[in-house]
């Protein structure tokens, strides 16, 4: 029936009855999309399914954009394709049909695009209503913190009047204001969609008969990331009619914190749907990498509990895919940093691979300081998605402000000297209004006064609007920012590494991030980012103006175009993609895994939705490492740490190496599983190698359970066999978290070929 050979998993999923509902849970790189193509090829074309009668949910534009390609692949005439939807495409388009038939007004405003920049203005501005009539204190509640709590609470259905949350009881307040200002406006946000369209699905029956129980068929992609109202949504669009098919895989739910829930996929789908029978399939064949990377992978991921258990193996044994781990040790002097970023190098100039093809992955930016300091200092060009680079964060700004603010208190007020003035101010927390600093540094301005006189004028005229306070905090700020300005200009060996230590310890800044935040995963990040940023300060050994010049001038990118560009990212915005080359910088304890909790903080206080629970933190960042490892097609580094002392970031990680780099099972994976490639291959003496590393492994259960899978397949009976025999009699291998191993190191730097192959961005970079 098709053009492709399909698996037998596949083709199970393919023709799966009618009237049962399906859970397909696929592997990473198990060819899902070419499945659920090809089971629409065969609803339409052999069982003359309607496709308006097929309703397709996607869970982002890209999946939307790579399944219609997928149906066109499979040979699908676009005539007899049916409509493919995202979640919030698919509400915007009942939207705009509810507009069209009065129910919503006309004149809706969409804060959508470039209009989403109001989302932050009404949040300032909801936020500044409640601190002028006194309901909040001033500069306690974070617009970020409450946009993520809207965030959850509309993705959960829950209204202002039931928004509970576990923090401060602030932000229930800045969203019951923010709703107002909204709806005042006659405006929707992204985030309002779902909540909307299922809000008159429910209300209204004319409505819902239209639109709800209408198709046969119901297909769900990436099913393990929805959350309560995107469950809700399938729910009504469903009805009791369709035959419910859901696609994911619960070992790859990463999205937690913004509402996801593994147990969807894992036991409610069951539960919810209960109308029919139900049938479940597994995809567990990856095309996408070789058994190495397969079988690691699924080793640590099999270290959870709340899981469906399902192998997960490399459709072709013979492709060749490596795991490399790169230690700092003070032994070797190895310094991680440099290692990795030798052999983005090696891959690059030595190997022509396309710098695309290559993804920096962390769990928190943080973890990316040290490695972007050492691609600086490599003029590597790069750029970092989602975020700004380390030297451009908030919390860096804030103190280069310091810096410049101190340099400049005693010369005439200017425009900027204003806007680092208001950076500064309220970091760490001095409870001074933003409009009265405003309106003094504009008058001194006008009069020609210094910065200092405009904060002691701010401090000391009887017309100063600050209580007494507040006026001691500005004289404290202005002692301070003298300090500083004393130390850069009197200090000539001063150097901006230690004048950046003396800073943060007198500013209390570390601490400002546990009171702001709280203590947990936010504070961490930012804290860390300012250690990290200290430890590159240091490194430069430029005085403080230096540095403050050298960061204005820095630029990732060195001006090439972006293919040419390094990307390194979180590895929450890179899955269901794949790429050669993964890089894990920093892979520590703290930061991967990172055990601040992975539960809401939202929840309904009328007890109306009732969410499932959250995982255990660590199953959430073992999740979150798989799919990291399983995004590379051929190659995965990971840079970690052994020693509590040794490396660029001592200051500012526990340095202690990733459970997760036991878990892997690094050692036996590999031996194991290379001798098996060599085998698939047709090596000589393949099958001897095996042998003695069976032998030497054998208590290792799950790479020999694995490993008898793919004897299975090459159809060696007796090999098989003996493979078995020496199993059986191996004493099964205790597992224990060490920390301390050795495990493979990077073999040397590829010798570029000859002629070399090149890419012209590249072609100053030292090789």
């Amino acid at each position: 029936m098709s053009s492709i050979k399909l698996t037998s998993e596949q083709e199970a999923v393919i023709h799966h009855p009618f009237e049962r509902h399906a859970r397909v849970l696929a592997v990473a790189g198990s060819g899902k999309t070419i499945t659920m193509a090809y089971r629409i090829k065969h609803l339409v074309m052999e069982r003359n399914v309607s496709p308006k009668s097929i309703r397709v949910l996607m869970f982002n534009r890209l999946a939307r954009k790579q399944f219609q390609e997928q149906l066109a692949e499979a040979g699908i005439p676009f005539a007899h394709q049916p409509q493919v939807h995202t979640f919030h495409s698919f509400c915007y388009h009942f939207i705009k049909e509810m507009k069209k038939a009065g129910l919503l007004p006309a004149t809706m405003d969409f804060w959508l695009g470039g209009r989403a920049e109001l989302i932050w203005l009404y949040i300032s501005k909801a936020i500044g209503n409640l601190e002028r009539r006194k309901v909040i204190p001033r500069d306690k509640v974070d617009p970020g913190e409450v946009l993520e709590a809207i965030q959850l609470w509309k993705g959960s259905l829950i209204p202002p009047p039931r928004a509970g949350y576990r923090g401060t009881p602030h932000i229930p307040l800045a969203y019951d204001e923010f709703e107002k200002l909204r709806m005042r406006e006659n405006a929707l946000t992204y985030d309002d969609f779902i909540p909307l369209a299922v809000e008159i699905l429910e209300a209204e029956q004319s409505i819902n008969r239209q639109w709800c129980n209408q198709s046969d068929h119901v297909i769900v992609d990436e099913y393990q990331d929805v959350n309560y109202g995107q469950q809700r949504l399938i729910e009504l669009l469903a009805g009791q009619r369709a035959d419910v098919m859901v696609v994911g895989d619960d070992d790859q739910t990463i999205y937690e914190w913004r509402g996801a829930r593994p147990t969807y996929i894992i036991r409610e789908f069951q539960t919810v749907f209960a109308n029919k029978p139900h049938v479940a399939y597994t995809l567990s064949r990856s095309f996408r990498f070789g058994p190495v990377i397969a079988q690691c992978a699924y080793n640590v991921i099999s270290f959870n509990t709340t899981r469906v258990e399902k192998p997960l193996v490399a459709h072709f044994a013979d492709r060749p895919a490596q795991i490399h781990v790169v230690e700092d040790s003070s032994e070797q002097s190895t310094d991680v940093n440099k290692e990795l970023a030798d052999q983005v190098v090696a891959l690059v100039k030595g190997e022509g691979v396309k710098p695309e093809e290559i993804r920096v992955l962390v769990r928190m930016f943080a973890q990316l300081s040290g490695l972007e300091a050492e691609f600086l200092a490599r003029r590597l060009p790069y750029r970092v998605l989602g975020q700004a680079p380390f030297f451009e964060r908030r919390e860096i700004r804030v103190l280069l402000n310091y810096i410049r603010l101190a340099s400049d208190l005693d010369r005439p007020t200017t425009k900027q000297t204003k806007e680092w003035l208001l950076s500064v101010a309220n970091m760490p927390s001095r409870m001074l209004p933003r409009k009265a600093l405003g309106r003094v540094m504009e008058a001194a301005q006008l009069q020609g006064a210094t910065t200092k006189q405009a904060l002691m004028t701010l401090a000391d005229s009887p017309e100063t609007p600050l209580i007494k306070p507040q006026r001691e905090r500005v004289v404290e700020l202005a002692t301070l920012l003298e300090r500083t300005g004393e130390r850069v200009a009197c200090e000539p060996g001063l150097l901006a590494g230690n004048l950046l230590v003396w800073l943060v310890d007198s500013l209390g800044y570390l601490e400002h991030f546990d009171n702001y935040y709280g203590d947990g995963e936010d504070a961490f990040d930012r804290k860390h980012a300012v250690l990290n940023f200290m430890a590159y300060a240091t490194d430069t050994r430029l005085r403080p103006l230096e540095l403050v010049e050298h960061v204005k001038k820095l630029d990732t990118t060195r001006g090439v175009p972006e293919d040419q560009q390094i990307v390194m990212t979180t590895v929450f915005r890179v899955k269901g993609l794949e790429f050669d080359y993964v890089f894990i910088p920093q892979c520590e304890e703290r930061y991967m895994p990172c055990l601040y909790g992975t539960g809401s903080r939202v929840f309904d206080t009328a007890g109306l939705v009732q969410e499932p629970e959250p995982s255990e933190a660590i199953e959430n960042e073992r999740r979150l490492f798989y799919v990291a490892v399983t995004r590379a097609k051929r190659e995965v580094y990971i840079g970690t740490s052994s020693s509590p002392t040794k490396g660029r970031q001592s200051r500012s990680s526990s340095n202690l190496p990733s459970r997760f780099l036991d878990e892997i099972q690094l050692e036996p994976t590999v031996e194991v599983m290379s001798a098996l490639q060599r085998l698939a291959s047709g090596v000589r003496g393949a099958k001897d190698n095996l042998i003695a590393c069976v032998t030497r492994f054998g208590g290792f259960r799950r790479v020999m359970k694995t490993l008898t899978g793919y004897l299975a397949d090459i159809g060696d009976k007796s090999l098989t066999g003996e493979v078995a025999r020496i199993v059986a009699t191996s004493p099964e291998s205790p597992f224990a978290y060490r920390f301390a191993y050795a495990p493979p190191k990077i073999v040397g730097h590829v010798k570029p070929p000859s002629p070399p192959v090149l890419h012209p961005a590249w072609d100053d970079v030292p090789f």
